[in-house]
């Protein structure tokens, strides 16, 4: 009895020390917007999705979306642009990318600028979430 109860304690300390499955970064402001992305787990697919707040000013209606440009640069440097629109809402939760196996494992870094943000925009924030990744035969 002594040694399962041992058993069962170190096991729940075991499982309290593994890592969360999603990571949350908000940066308020204007931008550039700069996310650091561990993605050095080559066992899991990643997905991403941006949030923010926008707070209307008296009198304007909150654009219906704003341009984003994403800039990826791979842990050996490689550099990838591109550009996206984030619909606009006072809360916003936007799936950006799902699934994303990186074709090179590591610490990928995120600049993402928004050239026309609405005034009120508070800044924007990423969730990056491990998944398992899908079984193939």
């Amino acid at each position: 009895m002594k040694n399962l109860l041992l058993i069962l304690s170190a096991a729940l300390l075991l499982s309290a020390c593994r890592e969360p499955a999603s990571v949350e970064t908000f940066i308020p402001g204007k931008g550039p917007y700069e996310f650091t992305l561990d993605m050095a787990d080559t066992t899991v697919v990643y997905n991403l999705d941006f949030y923010t707040r926008v707070d209307a000013l008296s009198g304007q209606a909150i654009p219906s979306e704003t341009q984003l440009v994403v800039r990826w640069t791979s842990p050996s440097d490689s550099l990838f642009t591109e550009t996206v629109y984030l619909p606009l809402a006072a809360q916003v939760y936007e799936p950006y990318r799902a699934g994303v196996s990186p074709v090179e494992a590591g610490v990928w870094k995120l600049k993402v600028s928004a050239p026309s943000a609405p005034e009120g925009l508070r800044g924007l924030g990423l969730v990056l979430t491990k998944m398992t990744a899908p079984s193939s035969f």
